[in-house]
């Protein structure tokens, strides 16, 4: 398995990124609720939290055939995921900054900023490192 990635490196950075998508697909999929408990959402907008969640299971899907089928051609999915994570974070500071929520009792973090730029950051060292498997 780790031949399939070219070291335990990017091994290990894969296989934290394959828990990320875990956790947010377990998160908006099966505790929608508690989720949007934590922010202050409210629960009328349970189906597009679980809609989002679609993503992140889809996401946590392929990571899994990659993991068991190996990573040669990925490049475009790990070039949508850190596109996604980029695009995903500007939009979440942009919404922060609007503070659109605030009077309805929004609680805003910068998770929503964070974490996608962690799985950015994580996506671009894999492209980088494992070019000669990827691009393959």
């Amino acid at each position: 398995m780790v031949s399939n990635f070219g070291n335990i490196l990017n091994l290990i950075i894969f296989l934290v990124l394959t828990v990320g998508w875990a956790v947010y697909a377990f998160q908006m999929v099966f505790g929608t609720r508690a989720f949007f408990d934590r922010f202050n959402m409210n629960h009328s907008a349970l189906i597009m939290g679980r809609f989002l969640g679609s993503f992140a299971a889809g996401a946590l899907i392929l990571h899994l055939v990659i993991l068991f089928s190996g990573a040669t051609g990925a490049w475009p999915l790990f070039a949508f995921f850190l596109t996604q994570g980029v695009i995903a974070a500007l939009l979440s500071l942009w919404s922060i900054q609007s503070k659109a929520g605030v009077d309805e009792g929004v609680k805003y973090t910068f998770e929503p900023v964070v974490a996608p730029l962690v799985f950015s950051v994580g996506y671009a060292f894999l492209l980088f490192s494992m070019q000669d498997i990827v691009y393959a």
